[in-house]
């Protein structure tokens, strides 16, 4: 195994993990925030304060919360595939060098060159040309390349794989960082009810400028 190839499948572990944990986090995100929302009015009412009175204060910080919070769902197709931003240089660049992988997919998966005998091979190969050509559509290269391993697909030029795969590996570290870094997440971590205290008095500063 040559270098390119070894870093290639050192990067494609390294976005495995992070993409599960990514989908954990976001899996949890319902729990997280029913969790904060019970400790934050139980915080308001142990230090006799009201929410109503806080949100009208009308801070610039609380209304673009409230803009955060009410941002309408992303855009979908037909498919209910979400809907990209203008591709930049780099999308572009990356689904030239993605491209010929993409194609031995399609080869391999698209349902018009399926037989329909089998049922179930069917359905599974059409639901890996969805998830490939999802991948390949949104810049999600390592699910592409997860894809075309399980067809036995290998690619043709690992180095400048490597180097698409670390912009994906730093893009969900920006995702999971902004998961981490919001109150909802440093509650659900925090252990002492000392500690909880703390985040919802700087979660109250941060939105009405209120000291506690």
């Amino acid at each position: 195994m040559g270098f390119h190839e070894l870093q290639y499948r050192k990067l494609l572990s390294e976005l495995k993990f992070k993409n599960e944990e990514l989908e954990i986090m976001s899996e949890s995100m319902n729990e997280i925030h029913m969790e904060f929302e019970t400790y934050y009015n139980d915080f308001l009412a142990r230090h006799d304060m009201s929410k109503k009175q806080l949100e009208e204060s009308k801070t610039p910080e609380f209304a673009e919360f409230k803009k955060e919070m009410e941002a309408p769902l992303p855009e979908t197709d037909a498919t209910g595939i979400v809907v990209i931003d203008q591709p930049t240089n780099e999308d572009k660049e990356a689904k030239e060098v993605f491209s010929k992988l993409y194609k031995q997919i399609v080869k391999k998966c698209h349902p018009d060159r399926l037989s329909q005998d089998d049922m179930e091979l069917f359905n599974k190969m059409n639901t890996r040309f969805k998830a490939a050509t999802w991948g390949y559509n949104n810049s999600k290269w390592s699910i592409v390349i997860k894809i075309a391993e399980e067809l036995g697909i290998k690619p043709s030029n690992y180095k400048k794989m490597n180097g698409h795969l670390r912009r994906e590996v730093k893009n969900v570290d920006k995702k999971l960082q902004h998961f981490k870094n919001s109150y909802g997440y440093m509650l659900y971590e925090a252990e002492e009810e000392s500690s909880k205290d703390n985040i919802i008095k700087n979660f109250i500063f941060s939105l009405f400028r209120v000291r506690i």
